[in-house]
């Protein structure tokens, strides 16, 4: 390579990071929008419905996480990875095979809702009938999103974003208040996909149309198949422990109303992170291989190092302000989640390092990797819950920590491998995150034994997290120190 197409290469790839940073700024505050509209109906519903009604409503949301994973196929992911641009024949083949599977699934979901039901045992089968509208909005709106998306385009996606989050917390609130019980959380969920789904076709001036190709489908689908395998797998590592715990004690919904709670703040501030992250990962990375080996592997590291600088000392934060937060923000009825979201947010901090490399197998256009990375984990992560489903939801949550770590580690090795990058390089990117997470633990956790529960101690232990993190920061990691520094001054500048 010339010294011009070096340079080429090089600008190539600078504009490709800022294309990316802008599209993760936007995505995060999009998806932190619709998070904090989620977690604001669930508040309400917990004073509402109590533990119980809690419980019922966790089971249909259940169900809504398969859902998703069931109606795309991989079709959008393939569109992204191929980088076409505009609306074309293989985008309108995709939007037909998305569509007949949405019809199929929601007339699956409404004439089952009986068998769904025994299942979860909520007495409440209208929900699962309820989630068919859903299915069928989210069917309409997998194409046009996955532009936005290929695009990197997260600017006007959020506007989508926050017409679902308005749209949820406004009907659903209003339904609940009004004594229509937990099918009122599902109502709200469905009105605003369907609000969201205009929003988006608006967004991408979406023109449908009915096309079927054999030979481009099978393309797709050749692709997409690996990404829906390991979205499905996946699904089942991320909430199989819902199912077990809803199988288990499906009459005692008090303590799966308990586990559900446990995981509403990592899931608001982990999850969501982790969720627009991977949005913006794959496009990124299916761009960066465009540019070349070494660009990907740059936007590997980087990914790397940032989600778990996030993820890694935010997990522990979040353990450590678990009993505070749940008993001021819930009520001493949940009493019973605390332990619980202490193990599952430290688990959540290591899941950082599976979504940094999530999405850079499909990219790379080897999607089967992160399949075969399901099938071995999930396997065992739900052997561990079934193994001591009698001991109660704490020995469920504790079964996420003992996989997270070793499967963390292994990850680590395959992508090293795949890449090229070493284990020095690799240990370098989360210097970050571990020299970070000591200040936090340093100073946080002894407020949190000394001091008795209550909201003044809450606020002390994030006061004490962010002063030990960031001073363990300033003198253990002084580059990214500076580079987090710098990064928040041009974001305030960019808002101001």
């Amino acid at each position: 390579m010339n010294s011009l197409d070096s340079e080429e290469s090089a600008q190539a790839a600078n504009e490709l990071g800022k294309r990316a940073t802008g599209g993760f700024i936007w995505a995060l505050a999009g998806f932190l929008a619709m998070q904090i509209g989620s977690f604001g109906t669930y508040t309400v519903a917990t004073r509402v419905l109590g533990e119980s009604g809690v419980g019922v409503i966790g089971a249909a949301l259940t169900v809504v996480f398969f859902v998703d994973v069931l109606l795309d196929l991989g079709m959008g992911a393939a569109l992204i990875y191929e980088q076409e641009e505009g609306q074309t024949e293989r985008t309108q083949v995709a939007f037909t095979v998305n569509l007949v599977v949405a019809v199929v699934v929601a007339l699956g979901l409404f004439f089952g809702a009986g068998l769904i039901d025994g299942f979860f045992k909520t007495g409440e089968p209208v929900m699962f009938q309820v989630l068919s509208v859903l299915v069928l909005a989210k069917g309409l709106n997998q194409v046009p999103d996955a532009m936005l998306k290929r695009d990197l385009d997260f600017k006007r996606r959020a506007r989508a974003d926050l017409t679902r989050s308005i749209g949820r917390f406004g009907i659903a609130v209003t339904l609940l208040l009004a004594g229509y019980g937990p099918v009122s959380m599902i109502i709200g969920v469905a009105v605003a996909e369907v609000a969201a789904v205009v929003v988006t076709w608006m967004l991408v001036r979406f023109k449908p149309a009915l096309r079927f190709d054999t030979g481009i489908a099978a393309e797709m689908l050749k692709f997409g198949a690996a990404m829906f395998g390991s979205r499905l797998v996946g699904m089942l590592w991320l909430n199989g422990d819902y199912l077990v715990v809803a199988n288990q004690y499906r009459s005692n919904s008090k303590e799966y109303g308990s586990y559900f709670t446990a995981f509403r703040l990592p899931e608001l501030i982990l999850g969501s992170v982790y969720n627009l992250y991977s949005n913006v990962a794959f496009p990124a990375f299916s761009a960066a291989r465009e540019v070349g080996p070494e660009a990907l592997r740059k936007a590997s590291l980087k990914a790397l190092q940032t989600l778990c600088f996030f993820g890694f000392p935010v997990g522990i934060g979040l353990s450590l302000i678990a009993r505070d937060f749940t008993l001021w923000w819930f009520g001493a009825k949940f009493e019973g989640a605390v332990m619980p979201m202490q193990i599952l947010s430290a688990a959540g901090g290591f899941a950082a390092v599976g979504f940094a490399s999530g999405d850079l197998y499909a990219a790379m256009g080897k999607p089967k990797l992160g399949l075969y990375f399901n099938l071995v984990g999930t396997p065992i992560l739900l052997g561990g819950f079934w193994l001591v489903r009698d001991r109660g939801i704490v020995w469920i949550a504790a079964v996420h920590v003992c996989v997270i770590i070793p499967y963390s580690i292994f990850r680590i090795a395959v992508a090293n491998r795949l890449l090229g990058t070493t284990w020095a390089q690799s240990l370098a990117a989360l210097r970050p995150a571990f020299v970070t997470v000591v200040g936090v633990v340093a100073l946080a956790l002894p407020v949190r034994l000394g001091m008795a529960q209550g909201f003044g101690t809450l606020l002390a232990i994030v006061a004490a997290g962010l002063v030990g993190g960031i001073t363990a920061l300033f003198f253990g990691d002084r580059q990214m120190y500076l580079e987090v520094r710098g990064g928040l001054a041009k974001l305030l500048a960019r808002f101001a």
